[in-house]
């Protein structure tokens, strides 16, 4: 393998300035990419061209100052350009340091020249230009490549040690079974580095893009399975069916939630141990297939826990699931941090025991004092909050199959190209639950708190949902702290409370409780409301809507109108930008989780999904390129078609240097998927 120092005109100098750039290797050389391309085939007339751009000119020299004797030895050449209707125009070119440059020009010959123009006065000028004599030009042509050097090293020496080392890294002859991709890699550091054309390297970029997540989709799909253990646990499913639960529930499920029945039924069926996850709408009946699959698990006379993050939602759990439990004959608990000494011990014997089959609770159920005498199944309810330690301690306990549900709507393109939809199911909301919400911008925060203030004096009950708890420096943005300063008084009168991340849980749950409850009327928070918890609220107010993805926002208009009844949804953007609006519309005009996702992921990048973020999109972990649902696409058909066949440790050995970010990317896709 090819090393810096073999590099022609490489030595100890140079590596030390590749090494301030992070360049210590020649494949992080050749993954140094130009931040920017620049047509050179086509030079502009002067008066078509912009002071401040980096400008291609063709110009006759008119005249040619004396050489300055002192200083920076300065000199200036005077051209004419005559591209546009032979109409003579003139411009200047200023050299600094540069007096072995002044004999090579000529009264009379044409040269091209490329720089950043400026403009003093009425007269265009270039410092310190790039040029070359007309019938002699080499390289001001073609498209030129800039790369991001902070000034460590000039352009023209970086680019003769990169061609340098394609030049010796093309002979290369590639063998074993890397060798289609590290020369396919090759081809496209080449066009990378050497485009014909502007788009011919927007492709090279995205085909890039491709192999390294192509790369990074097989490493995950290796890691899966060596994950999918062989069942070792068996459920008597003979007296089980869904049409006998689909009776017992007091609607009638709709087709994506019957599929949904289907899908967990097969998994526990097979041979593989379950792990599954359930997307869907705020309202969709999530909780139906969690039932479904504990009430399978139960009457095959084993034990299931259901975890939640709060124990409000864990309460309203335990009371919708033991009413259907009862139908059955099915025994189930609650455990939470709250309950009585007393009732604690009874409920942590009778797990033991086996007399309980199905608990419902927050992460008290992983305590160490809590032991079950056959646990084999855990649904995790809002799965992204919790991590992979949550989910091992259950492991641990017993748990081998594992459903999970969440709100929060994975772009189907995405996890088409991840988990290839095998262990993905989406229920659809039901159509009656998706009109009820009105979504609007408003101009102003005071608009918004008019509106809200409208709905509290009618007897109802609001969120107010700030981007932040406090004032941050440098943020012109409604805290918490300051929403309270600026319209606190407007709430006189009206029972208010506060919620965020940094109050206890304690605090939390009372004061979810008591909102739940009705006891207040305006509950100023952070997008810790976004977890699914039952109210009477029919309005909510999202300043700084602009800040928070699609998902988010839609994750929060769902804690508004979920009994049914008409609801309000306000938004606010600190942006007028057309692209900030733009996504605000899109959001006001539908109320479908699924195709904001997929919309959010077209606009934005994965960034909601994966938790990559990077100016809002997401970039692929190897060469930290954009993301695209196109680029997903293509790079199943790659991972599919050459990648197949390698180990986890040749895929591995493709990461190169960019490892701890391939691991944290295949970490967000594990908590994407409950498979880390």
């Amino acid at each position: 393998m090819l090393t810096l120092s073999q590099i022609k005109g490489v030595g100890d100098a140079t590596i030390k300035k590749l090494q301030e750039l992070d360049i210590k290797s020649v494949f992080e050389l050749f993954s140094f990419l130009p931040s920017k391309y620049i047509d050179l085939q086509e030079p502009r007339s002067i008066i078509e061209s912009e002071a401040g751009a980096l400008v291609l000119l063709e110009g006759r020299v008119e005249r040619i100052s004396a050489l300055s004797r002192r200083g920076k030895r300065t000199f200036t050449v005077s051209f004419s350009d005559n591209l546009i209707n032979n109409r003579k125009l003139y411009f200047s070119a200023t050299f600094y340091n540069m007096p072995f440059l002044h004999d090579t020009f000529t009264v009379g010959d044409k040269y091209r020249l490329f720089g950043r123009l400026s403009k003093d006065e009425d007269r265009f000028n270039i410092i310190n230009p790039q040029v070359e004599k007309i019938d002699r030009i080499s390289k001001l042509k073609d498209i030129y490549t800039v790369y991001p050097l902070k000034g460590i090293i000039g352009q023209n020496a970086f680019k003769n040690i990169l061609q340098n080392a394609l030049t010796q890294i093309v002979q290369t002859r590639y063998e074993g079974r890397l060798a289609e991709v590290n020369k396919n890699l090759t081809d496209l550091f080449c066009r990378l580095h050497n485009p014909k054309t502007i788009n011919d390297a927007e492709l090279a970029r995205d085909e890039l893009a491709s192999v390294d997540l192509a790369i990074v989709l097989s490493m995950y799909r290796k890691l899966q399975d060596c994950n999918q253990y062989s069942r070792e646990v068996f459920y008597k499913l003979q007296n089980f069916r869904i049409e006998d639960y689909s009776c017992a529930l007091p609607y009638t499920p709709t087709p994506s939630q019957k599929g949904a029945f289907e899908d967990i039924l097969n998994d526990i069926k097979s041979s593989k141990n379950m792990s599954r996850i359930i997307s869907g709408d705020v309202g969709s009946g999530k909780t139906a297939a969690a039932f479904f699959a504990m009430a399978l698990c139960a009457l095959s006379g084993k034990q299931c826990a259901l975890m939640v993050p709060t124990e409000i939602l864990a309460r309203q759990h335990y009371i919708k699931f033991d009413e259907l439990a009862k139908k059955f004959g099915i025994t189930c608990a609650l455990l939470t941090s709250s309950i009585s000494d007393a009732n604690r011990k009874t409920v942590l014997k009778r797990l033991q025991s086996g007399e309980i089959q199905c608990v419902i609770g927050t992460q008290s159920l992983i305590s160490r004092d809590v032991s079950y005498k056959c646990l084999t199944l855990a649904v995790i309810d809002e799965q992204h909050k919790f991590g992979v330690n949550e989910r091992k301690l259950l492991e641990s306990k017993g748990a081998v199959d594992i459903l999970s549900l969440t709100a929060t709507p994975i772009p189907r393109s995405m996890a088409l190209t991840f988990y290839n939809d095998i262990n993905i199911s989406y229920i659809k909301k039901r159509d009656e639950a998706k009109t009820n919400i009105h979504t609007c911008i408003v101009q102003s925060v005071a608009e918004g708190v008019e509106k809200i203030m409208d709905a509290c004096k009618k007897g109802g009950q609001a969120f107010v949902v700030c981007p932040s708890i406090v004032d941050a420096e440098g943020y012109e943005i409604l805290s918490i702290e300051s929403f309270i300063r600026e319209y606190g008084r407007f709430f006189d009168g009206f029972d208010v409370k506060v919620l965020h991340g940094k109050l206890s849980e304690q605090e939390k749950t009372d004061t979810m409780n008591d909102f739940a409850a009705g006891r207040i009327q305006v509950l100023i928070a952070t997008t810790v409301v976004e977890v699914g918890i039952d109210t009477r609220a029919s309005d909510i107010l999202i300043i700084g809507a602009d800040r928070f993805g699609l998902a988010s926002l839609h994750q929060l208009r769902g804690r508004v109108g979920r009994d049914g009844s008409p609801a309000n949804c306000y938004v606010y953007s600190y942006t007028s930008s057309d692209k900030a609006l733009n996504r605000l519309e899109l959001f006001c005009e539908h109320n479908d989780g699924q195709y904001l996702a997929e919309s959010d992921f077209a606009m934005r990048g994965a960034g909601d999904f994966i938790g990559t973020r990077q100016s809002g999109s997401s970039v692929t972990p190897i060469f930290g390129l954009q993301m695209t649902s196109e680029i997903l696409a293509s790079a199943k058909i790659y991972a599919d078609n050459h990648l197949k066949n390698l180990s986890i440790d040749e895929l591995s050995a493709l990461t190169r240097r960019s490892k701890s970010r391939v691991d944290a990317f295949l970490k967000e896709i594990g908590k994407v998927t409950l498979n880390s």
